[in-house]
């Protein structure tokens, strides 16, 4: 007997056997969750899922879903409609009465047109109404909302840029308030070091107990600086988890980011943002060309079926309609011409608007250019001043373990190694921040390894 011959043999075994694999793939679901949740966001993944989770990122989702839905319903205009109708009435009045016998096919020459009797009428009609010409407004219509929908997804690549930009930022300044941590316990662990050589030499006899307290004093500072560092680090983690928005559940940073390259150009015509106002403006000609529509005739085809009964005749019919219509407006309250003027003033806003943000993406970018250049030049006078406070420190270390310096020589020489060690830190982040923010000022990825956004 084979394999197979067991299983039809035993369905309870082929049963068995499925929920043997269910729960093994469940384990495993399970397992890579946990697996993933331990993982440290790296900036990479942290760019990848705040652009499928960040709350901004879905709502510009959305926008093009709506502007999509537009263009939809201006593609519609050029479409037939058909309707269906259905009444019912009862009347005595000659003239309906009549008509509804007609309809009914329920003439007779015994009908006296003075005293007509109530009669009944039930109708069901389909209509039919073909759009033939409406003086350019739907073309119109239709140019507005697909330019429109372009713009909206111009505008979800503009919301991507920016997100991607305050992700790095908010990566980086928590790899920023990491470093003013290890600053600020190196300054704890000094200080204490420092304090115990001074109890040394205080019981020795050859130091004040001023000079001990200003030891504590120091040291009580530096713990508190250490508390400040670690809470803003906490803050700092917090907004990265909120920029990719996750509500619960363990999140830790990973130790680095990667660096990436610094663009050369100073080209920001790729900017989404001009993208979508090109395409605002040209959805605004648009509606300049569909409000003149009005001074047009509009041209439609028509056609509908027709059927009666009457319970009171007990008669029935079926007709049908079909025509042309031709309509227009000679006189409309000048309703047209306040429409012209609208979309003109709509399509002057949209190109200054325009102008506008060319001027303020220049500005950016030339903002960025110099938060770059400065943060270059503090992070290369910070690296020197860092081994100077560092080689200063030591030596004063060493010296007031000797009895050779005063206590505020060794003071003034750690605070300066600890206020070294800081702004290292904070022009090292600032230079990677002017970084980012330069490539997002011209609409590249916030990593080398990133394709670039369309």
């Amino acid at each position: 007997m084979n394999l197979f011959t067991k299983q039809r043999g035993l369905p309870g075994m082929r049963t068995w056997n499925t929920t043997l694999l269910s729960l093994a793939l469940l384990t495993a679901m399970a397992f890579s969750v946990s697996v993933r949740a331990a993982e440290p966001w790296t900036l990479e993944s942290a760019l990848d899922y705040a652009l499928g989770h960040n709350p901004d990122a879905r709502i510009a989702q959305q926008r093009i879903a709506a502007a999509q839905a537009g263009l939809e319903q201006a593609n519609s205009a050029f479409w037939p409609k058909l309707q269906v109708q259905s009444g019912y009435i009862r009347t005595d009045n000659p003239m309906l009465a009549f008509g509804s016998i007609l309809n009914q096919r329920s003439y007779s020459s015994s009908l006296n047109f003075n005293d007509v009797p109530d009669v009944d009428n039930l109708n069901a009609r389909g209509v039919v109404t073909v759009p033939l010409y409406a003086g350019g407004r739907n073309v119109a219509g239709r140019k507005a909302a697909k330019a429109n929908s372009e713009a909206a997804k111009q505008d979800s690549a503009a919301v991507r840029n920016a997100l991607g930009f305050e992700v790095s930022r908010a990566f980086l300044t928590v790899l920023k308030t990491r470093e003013f941590i290890r600053a600020t316990e190196a300054a704890v662990n000094s200080y204490e070091s420092n304090l115990t050589v001074a109890n040394k030499r205080l019981d020795g006899g050859t130091l004040l107990k001023s000079d001990v307290l200003d030891v504590e004093v120091r040291l009580a500072q530096a713990r508190e600086d250490l508390v400040r560092a670690r809470n803003a680090n906490t803050l700092a983690t917090r907004a990265l988890r909120n920029l990719l928005g996750i509500e619960d559940g363990e999140f830790t940073v990973a130790d680095s980011a990667p660096v990436v390259s610094v663009p050369h150009s100073g080209d920001f015509t790729q900017r989404p943002e001009l993208a979508a106002a090109r395409e605002r403006e040209s959805a605004a000609q648009s509606q300049v060309r569909g409000s003149k529509s009005g001074y047009q005739p509009r041209v439609s085809a028509f056609g509908s079926l027709d059927y009666d009964y009457g319970w009171v005749t007990q008669g029935d019919g079926k007709s049908y309609t079909a025509g042309v219509m031709l309509q227009w407006d000679l006189w409309d309250g000048f309703a047209t011409r306040s429409k012209a003027r609208e979309a003109n003033a709509n399509l002057e806003s949209a190109r200054e608007e325009q102008r506008k943000l060319r001027l303020a993406l220049d500005f950016e970018v030339e903002q960025a250019r110099l938060d770059l250049k400065a943060a270059d030049e503090r992070l290369a006078v910070s690296s020197k001043t860092i081994e100077q406070a560092a080689e200063s420190a030591k030596l004063t270390r060493g010296r007031f373990e000797q009895g050779l310096a005063l206590s505020t020589q060794l003071i003034d020489s750690e605070t300066a190694l600890v206020a070294a060690r800081v702004r290292r830190a904070e022009a090292e982040s600032d230079q990677r921040i002017a970084v980012a923010a330069l490539r997002k000022a011209l609409a590249l990825p916030q990593l080398d390894s990133q394709p670039t956004a369309k």
